[in-house]
């Protein structure tokens, strides 16, 4: 294994990402197509009208997705973008729970799972890789 590849709780959290991203993507679309079978309100969610939020929940996901497939890159960076977007998803979804409280739920769980594979699931030192004796 190179030194590049990101492991198997790597690849969890790449995967995890991309998956959140999705749910994030299909939200922003819902949230433009059809806002009232996904948002309880008036006509506004937090401070944006349902089109503005739709387009910010399509642009966060599609940033997840890029998160997740640096990740699965090997992008040095990735790691750290990760958790930090990670972080910033699940607090999002914070403000959500009233409005959609399983899949608040269900999403800040997952993140805190790429949070953990990030920080506590990836291995500090790998051993280099061995050649075999000629």
């Amino acid at each position: 294994m190179d030194d590049k590849s990101p492991g198997g709780w790597g690849v969890f959290a790449g995967l995890m990402l991309i998956m959140t991203g999705t749910f994030n993507a299909v939200e922003g679309i819902a949230a433009l197509t059809a806002p009232t079978r996904l948002f309880v309100g008036e006509e506004k969610m937090l401070i944006l009208d349902y089109d503005r939020w739709g387009w910010v929940l399509i642009a966060w996901g599609v940033l997840l997705v890029v998160g997740g497939g640096a990740l699965l890159a090997g992008a040095t960076w990735a790691r750290v973008f990760g958790v930090t977007l990670a972080l910033l998803n699940a607090v999002g979804h914070l403000t959500l729970i009233g409005t959609q409280p399983w899949l608040s739920i269900l999403v800040i769980a997952i993140n805190i799972g790429v949070i953990w594979g990030l920080t506590a699931g990836w291995p500090a030192n790998r051993a280099p890789a061995q050649s075999a004796p000629a």
